[in-house]
């Protein structure tokens, strides 16, 4: 399952209207998808000039300034940072409809290389993580999850979490994630993802449910 399939399903079931992207590629580059969207409302916003974006500008100037409805679902692909990433996400929550879905991507990365915060050549996927990791040990109001597919896909959702706390001091780098990844990001199998999403068929009901009592013994 790729974003574009995992955001499709997301709108189909909550029967969305309204789509924002952060972070605009071009159909030139893997996993572009905004033009695939099947949404009535899309709207985008990149301040490359190369790409189709509604809104030509950074994520921080639109939130503060252009910003003039709220939204159904927002995919948050921009810069990946730290920083950037955190607060796209929380600007977002406060421009999104009830019963709203943020999709973060980028949120999972299997080499240190790729994570680091200079992007130099090659996949690179920041330090988005990190964001997720804040999110999850501070914000007990939110529902969090990540869905194991195409560079890991967080979701986020209003409603409640239980906190990820750890006593260690150093938490924000690589090899902590990495020891802890299942946990920090709330990690599960695009099968998981479908039942909870409630468009699992039957099959997959059943051999979820068959895992589930067989680590339970």
């Amino acid at each position: 399952m790729k974003r574009l399939e995992l955001i499709n399903s997301i709108i189909k079931k909550e029967g969305y209207k309204k789509y924002l992207e952060i972070g605009v590629n071009t159909p030139a580059q893997p996993g572009w998808v905004h033009n695939k969207i099947d949404v009535e409302v899309k709207h985008g916003v990149d301040p490359a000039e190369k790409v189709n974006a509604t809104f030509k500008m950074t994520s921080d100037e639109f939130f503060e300034n252009h910003i003039s409805t709220k939204y159904d679902i927002v995919f948050i692909d921009g810069l990946h940072l730290f920083e950037q990433v955190h607060r796209d996400i929380l600007n977002s929550l406060k421009w999104l409809n009830e019963n709203g879905t943020i999709v973060v991507h980028d949120c999972n990365p299997l080499l240190e290389k790729t994570q680091v915060r200079e992007h130099t050549s090659g996949a690179w996927h920041g330090d988005v993580w990190k964001a997720i990791l804040k999110l999850r040990m501070e914000n007990p109001e939110l529902e969090i999850y990540t869905v194991d597919t195409d560079e890991g896909c967080a979701v986020i959702r209003t409603g409640y979490q239980r906190l990820f706390k750890t006593n260690e001091k150093e938490i924000y780098n690589f090899n902590f994630f990495n020891l802890h990844r299942k946990e920090i990001l709330n990690l599960i199998n695009i099968r998981e993802f479908k039942i909870k999403l409630g468009t699992a068929d039957w099959i997959d009901k059943t051999i979820e449910n068959i895992r589930k009592i067989i680590s339970n013994q």
